[in-house]
């Protein structure tokens, strides 16, 4: 999906013109557009500094045991003191955690404090490497960017993409939804928004529940090379913590060697936790 970097763009037209959604790095919108989720605040500093919207507040629980035996009477005893024990509770840092889908690895969105798996072939992005996908719908702005096959064919960026996103939707089957559509939109100029299944129940190995969704159709990149002509997207709108609606998407190609089967997105999907 996505032009190749440096190639030029060209976003869907209602027509249904053939085109690209664009790059990682492209700016958002101005305003007036209509978005269908809300990018994140960027991340700022180089020495732990975090400067954006808001503040974020570390408490750091610090549990200190002390426990003292003093010696009474004539005795030569020694006052004896058993070790002190500190606990403290701090945010995740960095984009790598423990899998626990086994043989795979741990994407981390530290400020989202939400996890998931991917194949150990799939790359994971730094913290400011967002995933942006510009559709006739909105817009799909998150972070916890992973990739597979970066340029591995001449007209697509990615063999395979994935990130997540906070929803604007009102219900998580909408969110869904609404992801699935931009994804097609945006990252395969399908202005369809391709066949999309109803949204289903689905729980996470966590016990995590939420909303499926899946989008599929025909995509031929506009420079020839890549044997792929179809592509198919995956999603699944959950609930974080603090209860806003958030959405992870999975985009594969789709006649490719290499690519990512059906089962192994379901497997990424089964592996989202928060933590």
């Amino acid at each position: 999906m996505f032009p190749q970097p440096g190639a030029p763009q060209a976003f869907p037209q209602a027509s249904g013109q053939q085109g690209f959604g664009p790059s990682m790095s492209l700016p958002f919108p101005q305003h007036g557009q209509t978005y269908g989720y809300a990018p994140q605040p960027p991340r700022k500093g180089n020495a732990g500094l975090l400067i954006g919207i808001g503040a974020v507040v570390v408490v750091l629980a610090v549990v200190i045991v002390t426990a003292v035996v003093i010696g009474t009477g004539g005795n030569d005893e020694q006052a004896v003191a058993a070790p002190t024990t500190t606990t403290q509770t701090v945010p995740p840092t960095g984009t790598s955690t423990a899998p626990v889908t086994p043989g795979w690895k741990g994407v981390l969105l530290a400020d989202e404090r939400v996890a998931y798996d991917v194949p150990s072939s799939w790359q994971i992005a730094s913290e400011s490497d967002s995933v942006v996908i510009l559709g006739l719908s909105g817009m799909f702005a998150g972070t916890g960017k992973a990739s597979d096959g970066e340029n591995y064919c001449p007209g697509s960026a990615y063999r395979g993409l994935a990130g997540v996103a906070l929803s604007t939707e009102n219900t998580l089957p909408e969110a869904a939804t609404t992801a699935a559509r931009i994804a097609a939109e945006g990252g395969y100029s399908d202005s369809t928004g391709g066949k999309i299944t109803a949204p289903t129940s689905l729980t996470t190995k966590s016990g995590l529940t939420g909303q499926f969704v899946e989008s599929s159709g025909s995509w031929t990149p506009a420079r020839p090379g890549c044997t792929t002509t179809t592509y198919s997207v995956y999603t699944f709108a959950f609930e974080k913590a603090a209860g806003l609606p958030m959405v992870m998407a999975i985009l594969v190609d789709r006649g490719t060697t290499g690519e990512l089967s059906a089962d192994d997105a379901k497997k990424m999907i089964a592996s989202i936790r928060l933590i």
